[in-house]
């Protein structure tokens, strides 16, 4: 089965740890957490998956615990997928600590908000996203999860989680429906060139510094660049905190990016 069991993760979060009793509280907390989750929660379930060692060992940087979101509700026919990568602040922060956080303010949240029959990855990263990691991870997923659409998978992030989705769609936006890079410094870097046939929505906070400039010349770039689908959204005075609280409670971007199918 993929989905990981809570009673087997204490090695796996705890390694290095002297004292069972330490071992036994931390899966507690993670438990507690978890359930908390998904009594709040309504249109989704939330479930831990843990990748298998022979492949963790090729995914670069990336922790061995992701986070997955399935509809409470299965829509008939398979599933799209959107994948929610998390931002610079997630790099130390244990599993407990990431999952109160993404069910707050980040992907888990946003697929709760939504309720619109998708499923939801969140990949947990200890560095900057790194797109072969993430391509393997892809990978994996696709091959071991039938239910989901192929041609319906999405990418967002915000601050880290948007450098990371701008380069990961930069180097395999053959692989995507739609994309969301927002919140980041993006300027000149990438290949707008490429990304013609991609949709794509930048966002950023009107108070963010360099980031909410770097959005703009993004978007401004892939326009002049001929693409057709691409959209820009400026919240206006949020800083950094506050745009990615918008970023993913918007429920707006969600079905925006589920009206696109690869290939189309």
């Amino acid at each position: 089965m993929k989905h990981l069991l809570l009673t087997t993760i204490a090695a796996v979060m705890l390694a290095g740890c002297n004292s069972t009793r330490t071992e036994q509280v931390g899966v507690a907390e993670i438990n507690k957490t978890l359930e908390g989750i998904n009594n709040r929660f309504k249109h989704v379930d939330v479930e831990l998956v843990e990748w298998p060692d022979k492949l963790h060992r090729q995914l670069g940087k990336l922790k061995k615990i992701a986070f997955i979101a399935y509809p409470v509700k299965k829509p008939p026919g398979k599933l799209p997928l959107l994948i929610a990568l998390h931002g610079g602040g997630g790099r130390k922060m244990s599993l407990e600590q990431q999952l109160a956080r993404s069910a707050e303010v980040k992907g888990l949240r946003l697929a709760e908000l939504a309720g619109r029959g998708l499923m939801l990855l969140e990949p947990n990263s200890a560095d900057i996203w790194d797109a072969g990691s993430l391509n393997t991870m892809l990978d994996y997923i696709l091959d071991n999860y039938p239910e989901i659409d192929r041609n319906r998978v999405y990418v967002m992030g915000h601050s880290m989680g948007g450098w990371g989705t701008w380069s990961w769609i930069n180097e395999s936006s053959d692989r995507f429906a739609a994309a969301a890079p927002c919140g980041f410094p993006a300027d000149e870097t990438g290949d707008a060139g490429r990304l013609v046939k991609l949709p794509i929505w930048g966002m950023a906070g009107g108070a963010d510094g360099a980031r909410t400039g770097g959005v703009k010349k993004m978007v401004d770039r892939l326009k002049a660049a001929g693409n057709m689908n691409v959209k820009h959204t400026e919240f206006a005075g949020a800083n950094h905190s506050e745009a990615n609280a918008a970023v993913f409670s918007s429920v707006e971007l969600v079905d925006w990016m589920l009206g696109f199918s690869r290939g189309e």
